[in-house]
């Protein structure tokens, strides 16, 4: 078995003022202003002892005790940052700022109601990609940048203030988030809790990590082609991509969404609340009267024709079998999207125009193969700039016809099956010795430049094939604007987490989250704490309790005239053995005979449904290089 990252929560009662000598602080024009700050710290006899209790609760609860001074928030961030302090090899923060911090703490309101600062005190750490708040690093990535600090707050940002938590750092990400893991020449790769060796996925791949490793209970992120879901996946917690442009903040086109990687099916309930633009509160749709009505479609096929493991296909068997058992009907229908990806990366040529423009500001010339090879960029940023030089004119047109027709068919598709089901991600995280582009595609890419635009695309297309192959499964739902939700469900026998998506019509990100919560409060979701523990523990040899959950009794939670499902079902014991290879659970002879008797009828899983192949088809879509504006605040392509 791989050795996993034992994490080790250790309290400190460091006091504020002494802060300086444990952190670097940041170098900004404020910091000798605020080096004498005074706090107003409430340590009691229990602080040590309730901080350590919050550890793998919801962060809402945190917030409770907090309000109900059983805890303090000051003691919390200064915990949060020795959390950080003991998981530095994760790579995961970026920057740190404890005097900002301890200012925010000392703003917040002496008192507040639930519904005003639901996460009230609560530590948070947000994106280094394009969620802005003043004096913290605005980079991409790009060593050219990296003494570059934003001047203003995105309103994104200061709504998670408003919502009562405390901004404690920036988390890692790769450079211009154009890839699927996290590695920058800049920042390095953030490794993954479950398994140093291994990445934790990109681009929120530093706030994934975060949460997986217990440093704070959320971390916000940003999805344009899977950058929340693919690293919630593969560090084994939960990703939800909003639908576009129902986030504050956030375009109606099909761009960048911002939200969050949790650990809690209620803190993301909450948080989607909390952000939701209120003017584009109408984009929601109303629950079915019962839950179980949803028709589910599922597929197991790669929409670029890339291999799918057999872990990630039974991890989406395994959700299959749990969703049929709790009364909903699911069907195979295979998605045979063609060619998607190839018209899908043109719209990544303006990034390269955007890195060449703030090479012009700092560097006073133009990109060049060179600064490759110099590490000053990456092989896709230089790649994409030489492309867009010769990009033609009349794709914008083209592009804004194929995102219609894109949206019709997903419209026309789930009139008939409203949730799509599959893996998140083709395969486990790869190793951080694995590379993110091959010797040969970066040698092709240092002679673009003399290349046609055709040729260009073949080779941009070609070099990142390399890593979309891992993970074709999430771009869809950018492209149609609709909400996915990444799920931890299964634990392979090498030890590392897989997730399963689950995609809904545009406005059903709470239906979306009523299903996480089903799975939830059957026990089948796996963060590394209870694989750790599930490690630890001999398991009870009391059979599984599937009795199918009252989901159409009681709604909850009310936003306006939507509402989302909360189960009256009393939460089973911690269940989730049949998503975790049998390698790891010490079982009774008894359960290891009726797990080989389960996996036996797994492998001849029924196939329901119609057989006339008549599965979503997605024709090839040519992407237009958005504004140089436009792409600098909102596109990214994982």
């Amino acid at each position: 078995m791989k050795k996993h990252w034992k994490l080790r929560f250790t309290l400190s009662l460091l006091i504020p003022l002494g802060f300086n000598s444990f952190y670097s602080l940041p170098t900004h024009a404020s910091e000798a202003a605020e080096t004498n700050i005074q706090t107003n710290v409430k340590v009691n006899a229990q602080s040590s002892k309730t901080i350590t209790d919050t550890e793998n609760q919801s962060a809402l609860a945190t917030a409770q005790q907090v309000k109900d001074q059983q805890i303090d928030s000051q003691q919390l961030v200064n915990d949060t940052y020795q959390k950080i302090a003991e998981n530095k090899d994760l790579n995961s923060v970026i920057y740190q700022d404890p005097v900002n911090a301890r200012q925010q703490v000392n703003a917040l309101p002496t008192t507040t109601s639930n519904s005003e600062q639901p996460f009230y005190g609560v530590p948070i750490l947000i994106k280094g990609l394009g969620q802005a708040y003043k004096g913290y690093p605005n980079t991409n990535g790009l060593p050219y940048m990296k003494d570059n600090h934003y001047g203003y707050t995105k309103n994104f940002v200061a709504k998670l203030q408003e919502m009562g938590f405390v901004i404690v750092g920036e988390t890692n990400y790769p450079e211009l988030g154009l890839i699927n893991v996290t590695d920058s020449n800049l920042y390095g790769p953030t490794h993954n809790p479950w398994d140093l060796t291994r990445n934790a996925g990109g681009s929120s791949g530093g706030a994934a990590a975060s949460v997986a490793a217990g440093i704070v209970p959320l971390a916000t992120g940003n999805d344009a082609g899977g950058s929340l879901r693919i690293p919630a996946s593969w560090s084994g917690v939960i990703g939800l991509k909003p639908t576009q442009g129902i986030i504050l903040g956030d375009s109606l086109t099909p761009s960048v969404v911002n939200f969050a990687e949790t650990r809690r099916i209620d803190d993301t309930i909450k948080l989607f609340e909390g952000l939701i633009d209120p003017k584009r509160k109408s984009l929601l749709k109303e629950f079915p009267l019962k839950l179980q009505d949803l028709k589910i479609a599922y597929s197991l096929k790669s929409p670029v024709g890339s291999v799918v493991s057999p872990d990630a296909e039974k991890a989406v068997l395994n959700a299959v079998t749990f969703l049929r058992q709790q009364g909903f009907q699911v069907v195979e229908k295979d998605n045979h999207g063609v060619k998607l990806m190839r018209a899908y990366y043109l719209g990544a040529l303006s990034d390269g125009t955007v890195a060449n423009y703030l090479a012009q500001q700092k560097l006073h010339r133009n990109l060049q193969a060179s600064d490759v090879t110099e590490h000053l960029i990456s092989p896709m940023t230089y790649a994409l700039y030489e492309a867009s030089k010769k990009a033609p004119k009349e794709i914008k047109q083209t592009y804004n016809n194929e995102l219609a027709l894109v949206a019709a068919q997903m419209k026309s598709f789930h009139e008939e099956y409203p949730i799509y089901l599959t893996p998140t991600t083709a395969t486990v995280a790869p190793l951080n010795s694995d590379l993110a582009f091959l010797p040969a595609d970066v040698t092709k890419i240092l002679q673009m430049a003399k290349m046609p635009f055709e040729q260009q695309m073949d080779v941009i297309y070609n070099a990142w094939y390399h890593g979309l192959s891992k993970t074709p499964f999430t771009q869809l739902a950018n492209l149609a604007g609709e909400p996915a939700l990444s799920l931890p469900t299964y634990v392979n026998a090498q030890g590392l987490p897989l997730g399963i998506q689950l995609e809904g019509e545009k406005g059903s990100d709470l239906i979306l989250l009523a299903l996480g919560k089903l799975f939830e409060d059957k026990g089948k979701l796996i963060f590394l704490s209870d694989y750790q523990k599930l490690n630890n523990d001999v398991q009870s040899s009391k059979p599984q309790n599937e009795d199918k959950a009252n989901i159409s009794k009681v709604v909850v939670h009310n936003l306006g005239k939507k509402s989302v499902y909360e189960f009256q079902t009393v939460p089973s014991k911690l269940n989730f053995s049949d998503n975790v290879s049998p390698k790891y659970v010490v079982k009774t002879s008894q359960q290891v005979n009726a797990r080989k008797l389960q996996l036996t009828k797994e492998k001849q899983l029924p196939q329901t449904g119609s057989n006339n192949n008549d599965g979503l088809v997605l024709l090839g879509l040519a992407l237009f290089p958005l504004s140089l504006t436009s792409v600098y605040q909102n596109k990214r392509k994982f």
